[in-house]
């Protein structure tokens, strides 16, 4: 007997299919927050500006005293760096029929998305006023726009960075500690070299595992830190190469006014049946640099910053 073809398979009930959700979700890979750990922090509620006072050092006493007469005193001397907040947010509106017919991932989404979202704005916002700084030195003393591939981040630029930094007499953040903030493209260069007195040189035998799990860490006096929102302008240099800005900063480098800090929001319903509800985050705040000296900028190219390979 024939095998009959009137099948009622999956393309016949197409209708009568359920729809499942899984549990869990992917949301697109993000970078988070890495800057405001290094600011020197001031909020003051509710205010329009906030100031920063800087104070100047007092002058040497490198002459003896008199011991019959009185000490003549200094005078403090004082500048100010004002930071006006601004208004920042972002918000996700899901309506009840979403959050019913996807068993609540949605709404769980909404609330991961946003938290990412505050996260890396905070980190682009910050990245963005350390850019600001007038302080620049180039790979090769050469105009970014000459970059070729091979102008990379290396030991010696580093140690010019922090030659500019340590001759103004700036403090380190943590202890006597450096930060660099460098984009990932930039920080392989530095991995990848394997000279004498390079990273991989100085740590292979004293220090294997950081090598073996190719982390940065400490070099040249810097605490490397991974930031991709360091990266200059798309195919700027020579041809189509890439130019990276890295940033040196020492301590009150970086500075944040935060009339209201950011935070999640969850607002509504507002409409007649109650079905939809915003999530989302609002803070009104300012980054900027409080000490000029203490922010270098480093224009660099990278090897895997070569849109032609």
């Amino acid at each position: 007997m024939a095998f009959t073809t009137n099948l009622t398979s999956t393309a016949e009930i197409d209708d009568s299919l359920l729809l499942a959700f899984d549990q869990g979700f992917i949301t697109a890979a993000a970078q988070t927050d890495v800057m405001d750990q290094f600011v020197q922090y001031k909020a003051e509620i509710g205010a329009t500006s906030i100031q920063f006072p800087r104070y100047s050092q007092l002058d040497l006493a490198t002459t003896p005293l008199t011991e019959t007469e009185d000490v003549t005193s200094a005078a403090l001397s004082d500048t100010k760096v004002i930071l006006t907040p601004a208004e920042y947010g972002k918000v996700v509106t899901t309506t009840s029929l979403a959050s019913l017919q996807s068993g609540g991932i949605v709404d769980l989404a909404a609330a991961t998305l946003v938290g990412q979202n505050l996260a890396a704005t905070s980190n682009a916002l910050a990245s963005n006023a350390l850019l600001a700084t007038t302080n620049v030195i180039t790979a090769g003393d050469k105009a970014p726009a000459d970059f070729l591939a091979s102008d990379i981040l290396t030991g010696t630029l580093l140690n010019k960075a922090y030659n500019k930094l340590a001759r103004s007499n700036q403090t380190g953040i943590a202890g006597s500690e450096y930060v660099l903030f460098a984009h990932d493209d930039v920080i392989a260069d530095l991995r990848a070299d394997t000279s004498a007195g390079s990273w991989v040189d100085v740590n292979k035998y004293s220090n294997a595992i950081e090598v073996l799990r190719n982390e940065v860490g400490m070099y040249k006096g810097f605490r490397v830190i991974r930031n991709n929102f360091m990266v200059g302008a798309d195919q700027s240099g020579a041809g189509t190469v890439d130019v990276y800005d890295v940033i040196a900063m020492g301590f009150n480098g970086l500075g944040k006014a935060a009339s209201k800090e950011p935070t999640g929001v969850i607002s509504g319903p507002f409409d007649k049946l109650g079905r939809f509800v915003n999530v989302g985050w609002y803070g009104v705040m300012k980054y900027g640099i409080i000490e000029p000296d203490a922010v270098w900028k480093i224009k660099v190219a990278s090897s895997l910053g070569n849109n032609a390979a």
